[in-house]
């Protein structure tokens, strides 16, 4: 409740302060903030899953690296963990480090009939994704999938690594990837 008062009073300072072309913009982004769902970092994780081999094998994995500013997040993509020094490495040396940047950045808005607007910037591409969002007694959990290639312009990243890969992953190595945010309660 403070936090909608509080964004209230700021749209309200904003309004009188700016011209009226900014006006419809500040309350457009202080309403986003304000109904955004607040997730709370030390007891969210986020999890992917990359696939492998022609049998679509899952390989999960996690960042160690990720920070929270409202709505808006950071995440450090050569923080990447899946469990395996030698997997993480390789895929720093050949996946991340051939995207135009080491950051993922994005931002949610406001959750509305199970779904969540999430915006992801990687490789310089900014996308805006419609994920699933869903509560139950222990947990919020918030699902979606996203493209290397078809969304992020991520050819040269998935080529690599596919290539450093090869004989593990069968000549195969998928371009879609799963993601899961879940923050218990």
């Amino acid at each position: 409740m403070k936090k909608v008062l509080l964004a209230m009073l700021v749209t309200s300072v904003m309004v009188s302060c700016n011209s009226s072309a900014n006006t419809e913009e500040t309350e457009e982004t202080e309403m986003n903030e304000a109904t955004a769902y607040n997730f709370d970092l030390a007891k969210t994780t986020l999890t992917w899953t990359a696939f492998k081999t022609p049998d679509k094998v899952g390989v999960p994995g996690s960042f160690d690296e990720i920070s929270l500013q409202g709505n808006a997040f950071t995440i450090n993509a050569k923080s990447v963990n899946t469990n395996n020094e030698p997997r993480d490495a390789k895929l720093v040396t050949f996946f991340f480090d051939n995207l135009s940047d080491s950051l993922i950045t994005g931002s949610y808005g406001a959750a509305a009939d199970g779904r969540i607007p999430v915006t992801l910037k990687m490789n310089g591409v900014e996308k805006t994704f419609d994920f699933a969002i869903a509560e139950n007694d222990t947990a919020t959990i918030v699902t979606g999938s996203i493209d290397i290639l078809s969304d992020f312009s991520g050819n040269a990243a998935l080529e690599a690594v596919s290539e450093a890969c090869k004989e593990l992953h069968l000549n195969k190595t998928w371009s879609d990837v799963s993601l899961q945010v879940v923050e218990m309660k």
